[in-house]
């Protein structure tokens, strides 16, 4: 969806605020299906010569499955930005004549907020969703990740993926 910035042209430097309601499609993220809803943008929009200043929030909910239980697991995105849009057309200057480096653009009086929603929703997500403290599967796997852990090190300790390096370190200490 598009946001109309024309006011912001008419009066450049003038802070203009805004809600974006956007949708951003499901993703696929390490082989499962994240979808959102309730994607909002919020804050407020300046012009400035040939570039469009946009700082606010976003947020939405994340779909996703538990790790561990695979239950349904909701995840609030929360996230601030505050991004520059460069026009481009006729009238634009060029990536060389600005020195900037490539970033978001936007063309006549209205801006795609779509793709910076979908960038700042997903770098958000955690690693892994998790159902919560409670998750009867995560509480077990962690439990058996802490004994393997401890086990390997104190009853094992030249069976670690870093033996044969403390081996070299030891050696050269006693020469």
């Amino acid at each position: 969806m598009l946001l109309d910035v024309s006011r912001a042209l008419r009066a450049p430097g003038e802070e203009i605020p805004f809600l974006h309601r956007d949708a951003i499609p499901p993703q696929e993220i390490f082989g499962e299906t994240v979808e959102f809803s309730d994607v909002l943008l919020s804050g407020f929009y300046s012009a400035m010569e040939e570039s469009l200043h946009i700082r606010g929030t976003l947020s939405a909910v994340a779909h996703g499955h538990c790790a561990g239980c695979l239950k349904p697991v909701d995840y609030r995105v929360e996230v601030p930005f505050d991004e520059t849009f460069t026009r481009q057309g006729r009238y634009a200057r060029t990536e060389e004549e600005s020195g900037e480096e490539e970033g978001w653009m936007f063309e006549g009086s209205k801006v795609e907020l779509s793709h910076l929603a979908l960038t700042l929703a997903v770098l958000d997500l955690p690693i892994r969703f998790e159902c919560g403290d409670d998750c009867p599967a995560l509480s077990q796997l962690m439990s058996e990740d802490e004994f393997t852990t401890h086990a390997c090190q104190k009853d094992m300790p030249d069976q670690h993926p870093f033996s044969a390096l403390q081996q070299l370190l030891t050696k050269d200490q006693e020469v």
